[in-house]
């Protein structure tokens, strides 16, 4: 079985946030297999593709303890890391863009901190999300700028970039990493 794993906080509070990317996608999927979430055994929604042998997660707790479900999940459905499949926002890459990673640090993103914490390791699949818009830095503390809604014209940009994060992680359950890479990122490299 693989997982694929949304980061988000929960609450309706953060729904719209540009933190809460990880969380968009994997309601997207859900939408297009036509699937449910339902409360799983940890602190985490969670909904099962019997069609593609596979787990999607939304944890419950905030962003900053993403882990310990993560850790749970795994441990509970005898999840293999290397089938483990991470989506969130990502500061450093640009709005509208994505980029498939086998390993590597959480960078300044406390979920993937917590992720590698409590696996202890770094190397699983992660789908990064970019978020980041011109003059970010110069206008907005990180904090502020992951925890606030995208603009209008952010969020036609972000409405473009989930359903082809939703084609790549389909990609990736029927595949392998390897594959799903050599197709996505390669896609938006000749985008450029």
């Amino acid at each position: 079985m693989k997982a694929v794993i949304g980061l988000g906080s929960p609450g309706s509070r953060y729904r719209k946030t540009r933190h809460n990317v990880g969380f968009m996608v994997l309601d997207e999927l859900a939408s297009r297999y036509r699937l449910k979430f339902k409360a799983g055994k940890g602190k985490y929604m969670i909904a099962f593709s019997k069609n593609h042998d596979a787990a999607f997660v939304k944890p419950l707790i905030y962003m900053n303890d993403s882990g310990i479900a993560v850790k749970d999940v795994l441990k509970r459905y005898d999840i293999h890391m290397e089938d483990t499949l991470v989506v969130y926002d990502d500061l450093d890459l640009e709005l509208g863009r994505m980029k498939f990673k086998l390993s590597g640090s959480g960078g300044s993103h406390n979920g993937m901190k917590s992720i590698i914490y409590h696996l202890d390791s770094d190397t699983f699949p992660r789908l990064k999300i970019g978020i980041d818009v011109d003059g970010r830095r110069e206008t907005w503390s990180s904090v502020d700028y992951v925890l606030s809604n995208f603009s209008r014209s952010e969020r036609t940009k972000i409405n473009e970039i989930i359903p082809l994060a939703v084609d790549a992680i389909d990609h990736f359950v029927i595949h392998d990493l390897e594959q799903t890479m050599n197709v996505y990122n390669q896609r938006q490299f000749e985008q450029e």
